[in-house]
């Protein structure tokens, strides 16, 4: 996890999210990893409140826009759960005001600070230096004011964001990065499920496992305690 360190006020503004698919290039078959993508983006996109929903652009990149920093964050641990043990994920995530030039090309044909600092944090957290047999893969970088007035086209209003939410939403980036890279595809799975309230008995049927195979590798692996941290997203910025 790369952070920039925090102001002690921020602007009001939007979550704009850049997430960058790692050596895809390399992926033994590129058509079915676009099918996997596309499928995992419309599940989350389904599932987490958005202004622009997750959408491939060029460049084996995501981009999505979210009115909280705290429905950012949740869109890219989601993102990165759908895909653990098929592709790995990079995601800068930068808060300031957004610029839309064309409503109409969404994603593209939009500017502005938070897509500046998006940028940004995904080029730290790409040449950050892995430690203790991880490397980051989220980042956040928070975006001075525009000095100029802004067209917004068809968003709403930024909404203001408190510095103490956001001091939380930051500590928990550095607990989703160590988690999610230590998970396999079946942990990842039981996660997903135990967040979107599947039982025991769905997730076996849908893995492939005994109810007590699942159970057992909840507590195992401490999965209840990744959902908790999820969850605790609920009541931060």
């Amino acid at each position: 996890m790369v952070i920039v360190p925090l102001a002690e006020s921020t602007p009001p503004g939007y979550a704009a999210v850049l997430i960058d698919v790692v050596r895809s290039r390399s992926h033994p078959d590129r058509g079915a990893l676009e099918h996997d993508i596309a499928v995992a983006l419309a599940a989350v996109n389904g599932r987490v409140h958005c202004l622009d929903p997750l959408t491939a652009t060029v460049g084996d990149e995501v981009q999505g826009i979210y009115p909280t920093l705290r429905d950012a964050v949740r869109a890219v641990v989601e993102v990165r759960l759908e895909l653990v043990g098929n592709v790995d994920l990079r995601a800068g995530i930068g808060w300031g005001d957004i610029v839309v030039y064309d409503p109409d090309r969404a994603p593209f044909g939009q500017d502005g600070p938070a897509w500046w600092s998006a940028r940004a944090a995904l080029d730290r957290v790409a040449a950050s230096t892995p430690r203790r047999g991880y490397a980051a893969h989220m980042g956040v970088d928070i975006a001075v004011p525009a000095d100029q007035p802004t067209e917004r086209g068809g968003l709403p209003d930024p909404l203001p964001i408190d510095v103490q939410p956001l001091v939380v939403v930051v500590g928990l980036l550095a607990l989703f990065d160590r988690a999610i890279a230590s998970l396999d595809r079946v942990e990842a799975r039981i996660v997903l499920g135990d967040l979107h309230g599947a039982t025991t008995d769905a997730l076996a049927e849908e893995i492939g496992l005994t109810p007590s195979a699942i159970s057992q590798r909840r507590t195992r692996n401490r999965l209840r305690e990744v959902v908790a941290a999820v969850r605790a997203l609920d009541t931060a910025a």
